[in-house]
């Protein structure tokens, strides 16, 4: 389970389901933000806000989607992505390595899959510089 630190973002138009699925994540030991738009979502990605892992419904209110956000972030940063939606998943549309689950779902889930994606994106993050030769920041070079 994440330590406090760990920030996900969780962007839903739908405000009883984005209550809900952030009181879930609150309750494991996430840090939460909330947007209730793609827009809001987007502003916070040209923010220095810091954020760990993104789950967002695909279909928003105001025009920009699940897919507009997550590729935003994705830019920015490769963050672990969980998109949820009613409607079919598109796989050409995601970003890479990143999970669909469809609605109705459990928070739990949502928890399990994210708790899963981000253990193994720190695990790249390490890695990556290792390979190439380069610790990463507060960390020693394997021995």
């Amino acid at each position: 389970m994440p330590s406090s630190g760990f920030v996900v973002l969780v962007v839903e138009d739908d405000v009883l389901i984005r209550i809900d699925v952030a009181g879930a994540f609150e309750a494991s030991g996430w840090a939460v933000l909330e947007a209730g738009s793609g827009h809001a979502a987007l502003e916070l990605c040209g923010s220095d806000t810091q954020v760990d892992a993104l789950i967002t419904d695909i279909n928003l209110s105001d025009g920009a989607t699940g897919w507009d956000v997550a590729w935003a972030f994705w830019r920015r940063d490769a963050i672990p992505v969980i998109y949820m939606s009613a409607n079919s998943d598109l796989p050409q549309r995601r970003v890479p390595q990143s999970r669909f689950v469809a609605k109705p779902c459990l928070s739990s889930a949502l928890i399990e899959q994210c708790v899963h994606l981000h253990a193994r994106f720190r695990q790249e993050k390490i890695r990556r510089p290792i390979e190439s030769g380069r610790a990463p920041a507060g960390s020693s070079p394997p021995g």
